[in-house]
């Protein structure tokens, strides 16, 4: 339900579709007080302010808790009045279920996608294991900025923890800003494990310049995605992402793991 109406609300401030859409749409469903309830929804709307996507997914949500067919029922009413084209369920894969003719909150169970983003055995450590099931769940639901964004965080954070298992305190610059009290960044934290490579080639095969391209190309494409007004990745696109952070994670896990 959360990446339907996370989608949803992108999606819907996209159309033309005004603030009358959805007072008919709710007063159908029976929750239009709850839509007049939500501070500035008629007003964003009419205005098409900043706050137009937060106002609607607090309504949808605010629905949602109190019956979830009727959020699917506003969500498929507002969807049919909205101009869609052939693009709309790649950029929002999860509003595929609005299409179905009797949506019912049962069809949320089903995932979008079956196989896995990060498909790796015996994740180590306790923080790792949640952040790739995290990934996982986000590329199964669709939710690819989201998938991105967190893989980013998980590359990040195993070459972090590589430079400070490798160099400890006596190079904390590698990868810790003391004075500032924050992790180097992503781009700094590559250059630095590059600059370094050579005390780490015989813990992994495939660690190389190409090793070193696909992560930071990775980084790039994370980034433009997390700064991303509207979410528009292929599903060839998704793949290709999938390859590289795959391998990726699977070198960056074996270093660690032989350290």
């Amino acid at each position: 339900m959360e990446a339907l109406i996370g989608q949803f609300s992108r999606f819907a401030v996209s159309t033309d579709l005004d603030t009358n859409d959805w007072v008919m749409a709710a007063t159908e469903f029976g929750v239009n007080d709850t839509l007049k309830d939500i501070d500035r929804f008629h007003a964003s709307w009419d205005h098409r302010d900043n706050d137009q996507q937060a106002n609607t997914t607090q309504f949808l949500r605010e629905v949602a808790e109190e019956d979830e067919d009727k959020a699917v029922g506003v969500m498929k009413r507002i969807y049919t009045l909205a101009d869609t084209d052939t693009d709309t369920l790649e950029k929002y894969p999860a509003l595929e279920i609005l299409e179905n003719q009797n949506p019912g909150t049962e069809v949320l169970h089903t995932a979008f996608r079956s196989e896995q983003f990060i498909d790796i055995n015996n994740v180590p450590g306790t923080f790792y294991p949640d952040l790739v099931d995290d990934i996982n769940q986000c590329y199964s639901l669709g939710v690819n900025d989201a998938t991105l964004v967190l893989t980013r965080k998980l590359l990040e954070n195993l070459i972090i923890d590589i430079l400070r298992k490798e160099y400890g305190k006596q190079e904390i610059d590698l990868y810790y800003l003391p004075d500032n009290r924050r992790f180097q960044n992503f781009s700094t934290l590559i250059s630095n494990f590059e600059k370094n490579l050579g005390d780490f080639e015989h813990l992994s095969s495939g660690l190389d310049s190409d090793f070193i391209d696909e992560l930071d190309s990775f980084r790039q494409d994370a980034n433009a995605e997390a700064h991303s007004i509207e979410t528009s990745i292929t599903e060839e696109e998704m793949e290709d992402y999938r390859e590289q952070a795959q391998h990726s994670a699977q070198v960056l896990f074996r270093i660690q793991e032989n350290m």
